[in-house]
């Protein structure tokens, strides 16, 4: 036999006693489950403003980079024959 606690107080809609006497049990069980289990998105890191290109670093007013000294092209391969 189930032994029921009356109350002078009504249950308010954000009580979790609202929530279950107006949704049910079950529902409420399983929302809260689902809820703790759910997987959350991760926000994606900025970027790094040292892996910038050039020309966006030139867009948020940040210097470029340096140009980069050029090689020297090799010289021809001498064949043998």
């Amino acid at each position: 036999m189930i032994y029921l606690i009356h109350s002078d107080r009504t249950p308010n809609a954000d009580s979790i006693d609202g929530i279950i006497a107006r949704h049910g049990a079950f529902p409420v069980l399983f929302a809260a489950l689902k809820a703790l289990f759910k997987l959350r998105k991760r926000r994606q890191r900025p970027a790094d403003a040292a892996t910038l290109p050039d020309h966006l670093k030139r867009d948020i007013g940040l210097p470029p980079e340096a140009a980069h000294a050029r090689r020297d092209a090799l010289p021809p391969l001498r064949t043998p024959f």
